[in-house]
């Protein structure tokens, strides 16, 4: 077969046109334009068909919630408390003030209640520090306690109390066992807020002693706050009793510098009544006063004065054990 000379080839301008070729192909169908309804139909139509079902609906079961006596609370047995030990149960639901004498009638829809007010009714209770109270349905409250943590007992108005850290007068609970110090002092602060410094500076100085007093054979009996610079104890060992003032930081070093002159304070004529341990490298000691003569009966006759010999011995002792003692 003869092959095609380049010149035989069709030219370009030779060749059939897409206007010319024998295969039409299908035009693209033209787009018809609708008209889109309005979104405010739109919220019209879902308000019509979805919203106003779900809203006569939650209608009726807020108002089957409200007026139901399945929802109200009728007996103590609804109310549950926890975290409470030395505040009774009891005296949690009194202070709720929600009458549960069994009656639907006259009690307390648990839906209606307010739930701040009650927490706010339980902590007017000494013992109770904060409170929560929280629904359960269909009709109960759970209400958790968190009570206050007594830290010393305190003298107040003659009488003797427990008191918080914040100082928080406390009744002392049936049934509760406490081994405090008694505290003198705070009765005389006019404001809270010095009440709680002096209590902070009381609890550092147990933190300090509270293990290594009793370990060396010291109880802590009494502890006067009324100078926010001097820690005032009453220490007592068996029959002794010593009057420590340990100031306002370093208690522990100061009580075992008290404790290495104990061998010489037990020797002391008369007895030792009180060891200050606030000045570095010295303690200052006084010794106890002596008790004065009693008073002869209506009608004897007074004894003589003792004679100046006697008062000059006493003096003397008392100048010579009312110093110092430099500690090397």
């Amino acid at each position: 077969m003869a092959t095609p000379e380049p010149d035989d080839l069709p030219k370009p301008e030779e060749l059939d046109t897409p206007d010319e070729s024998p295969y039409l192909r299908r035009r693209l169908p033209s787009p018809v334009r609708r008209r889109r309804m309005s979104w405010r139909w739109r919220v019209l139509l879902w308000v019509v068909a979805v919203g106003a079902p779900i809203g006569l609906i939650a209608y009726g079961v807020v108002r089957f919630a409200l007026n139901s006596p399945h929802f109200v609370l009728t007996s103590p047995d609804d109310v549950a408390v926890t975290g409470n030990h030395y505040v009774s149960r009891e005296e949690v639901i009194g202070a709720l003030g929600i009458p549960l004498t069994g009656d639907a009638r006259g009690g307390a829809n648990v839906i209606r209640l307010s739930l701040e007010a009650r927490r706010h009714e339980v902590e007017t209770l000494p013992w109770v520090r904060s409170a929560s109270v929280t629904r359960v349905l269909p009709h109960g409250l759970l209400i958790h306690i968190t009570e206050r943590v007594a830290v010393a007992y305190a003298s107040f108005d003659g009488r003797v109390s427990l008191v918080d850290e914040d100082g928080m007068i406390l009744e002392k609970p049936e049934g509760g066992a406490f081994d405090f110090p008694v505290l003198t002092g705070l009765e005389n602060l006019a404001s809270a807020g010095e009440r709680r410094a002096r209590l902070v500076l009381y609890l550092e100085f147990m933190r300090q002693l509270g293990v290594e007093a009793p370990r060396a054979g010291w109880m802590i009996s009494e502890i006067d706050l009324s100078d926010a610079e001097d820690m005032d104890a009453l220490l007592i060992s068996g029959q002794q009793s010593v009057k420590v003032h340990f100031g306002e930081k370093e208690f522990l070093p100061r009580f075992r510098s008290f404790l290495s002159l104990l061998p010489e304070l037990r020797q002391a004529d008369p007895p030792v009544d009180s060891v200050d341990l606030r000045y570095r490298n010295q303690v200052v000691f006084a010794p106890k006063r002596a008790a004065p003569d009693p008073e002869p009966p209506v009608g004897k006759r007074r004894t003589a004065a003792p004679s100046a010999s006697r008062a000059t011995r006493w003096q003397t002792a008392g100048r010579r054990l009312a110093g110092t003692i430099h500690l090397s």
